[in-house]
């Protein structure tokens, strides 16, 4: 299963040079309400409630601070992703095959790949869970699938509002409990954090096997493309490398496979 990272070009020259991809914790999302909240299971404003609305809160303090995301799409054409996540259509469109990624496992990701469909609602869900676990989870400190909590993973991680839907986004989801400054290992597997714009980002290093397409924007400029290009080749030969065009009679985006400019001036 081949899922996509729309990404700025120097970012997608890190994913390919390194063979890292990168988790970032809800709260340095660009969207403040897609942070993890639980139902508000009280009913009530009594003070004697006080003490259980702290205990909830911090939970989901601690489900935001413990927690690393990594965001992917299913789709490499998408237009309105092109325009946000990749320079308006400057940047790369990473292909990443989430099987050979270690990112389907039930043992070391949260939420693996298969179960990350993110779902779209009009307003926030405030019923009680409906589910009955049979097993305990720790909060921020679950490494593996807790399958029986699926139905509460899903509120806390996977619900956005409805105005997001044309992502498409499907999450990864996994623990950073133990993660540490530079590099570490925990249960869900080895991080490298590094410091962009003053925020943490969590990178995870994939088989580079695990990378299989790029995509370059349109408006990708071709001197930085080719030397991608070469590069890519020789750390990856197994790569398919295509560029985006915007199709005539349209308003959707077309890839053919990659012609660096030598090879143009050879035609």
């Amino acid at each position: 299963m081949i899922l996509y990272k729309y990404v700025p070009f120097k970012a997608g020259q890190q994913i390919i040079e390194t063979a890292t991809i990168g988790f970032s914790r809800p709260e340095h999302f660009n969207d403040p309400f897609d942070t993890p909240v639980y139902p508000d299971e009280s009913g009530s404003m009594a003070l004697d409630r006080i003490p259980e609305r702290i205990h909830v809160m911090g939970k989901q303090l601690l489900w935001g601070q413990r927690t690393g995301v990594l965001s992917l799409t299913r789709t490499p054409t998408n237009p309105l992703m092109w325009a946000h996540y990749a320079e308006q259509h400057r940047g790369l469109v990473i292909g990443i095959d989430v099987v050979a990624a270690g990112l389907t496992g039930e043992a070391h990701n949260l939420i693996p790949a298969q179960y990350g469909n993110v779902i779209y609602v009009s307003r926030r869900l405030n019923q009680p869970f409906i589910g009955k676990p049979t097993t305990g989870i720790e909060v921020g400190g679950t490494h593996h699938f807790p399958q029986d909590h699926y139905e509460e993973l899903q509120r806390l991680f996977l619900h956005k509002p409805l105005c997001w839907s044309y992502e498409e986004e499907v999450r990864v989801v996994k623990c950073l409990q133990g993660v540490t400054p530079g590099e570490s290992e925990t249960p869900s597997g080895k991080f490298t954090v590094i410091d962009i714009n003053g925020r943490p980002l969590y990178l995870v290093a994939v088989p580079r096997e695990a990378i299989r397409e790029i995509h370059f924007g349109f408006r990708s400029d071709d001197h930085p493309s080719d030397e991608l290009y070469y590069r890519a080749k020789e750390l990856m030969p197994h790569l398919l490398m295509l560029q985006c065009h915007l199709l005539p009679g349209s308003f959707s985006i077309g890839a053919d496979e990659y012609t660096t400019i030598a090879d143009a001036m050879a035609l």
